[in-house]
């Protein structure tokens, strides 16, 4: 692993709730199913030790471009994806089951931070859902 952003990415892409979709980074295409992780600015400091040593957080947005519109049936069935996304969140990180992280870090944590929610519909009846996410992390200082 090179990157923490790769690692979360690979760890999203061992989901087995995503269907036979693109999983891009920092990319949504413009029709579904497409998956993208992102980013996001924070402080990188989640927690500052007494002793100089630090809790790191990396934030991040897991998405999709689903189909919506009228259909209850449909939005239905992306919000209950979204929710399904953050219990599989919760229960890997009860049992440990984390990111591969490049070498000197180590995960902590991660966890949804938000409930899925449609950020932005577009006129061709589809609609970026998303949710976003906390990686707590340590690494040995250099």
């Amino acid at each position: 692993m090179n990157s923490i952003i790769e690692a979360i990415m690979d760890y999203v892409a061992s989901c087995p709730l995503l269907e036979d979709g693109r999983l891009n980074l920092d990319y949504l295409g413009a029709d579904p199913i497409e998956y993208v992780v992102e980013s996001v600015p924070c402080d990188p400091v989640y927690t500052q030790y007494t002793d100089g040593g630090c809790l790191w957080q990396y934030l991040f947005v897991f998405a999709s471009r689903e189909a919506y519109g009228t259909d209850t049936v449909q939005n239905l069935a992306n919000s209950q994806f979204y929710e399904q996304f953050a219990e599989w969140l919760r229960q890997n990180n009860d049992a440990d089951i984390l990111p591969r992280l490049p070498d000197g870090c180590t995960a902590q944590s991660i966890e949804p931070t938000t409930g899925g929610y449609v950020l932005l519909e577009d006129t061709n009846h589809n609609a970026r859902y998303q949710i976003q996410g906390r990686l707590l992390y340590t690494k040995e200082e250099s």
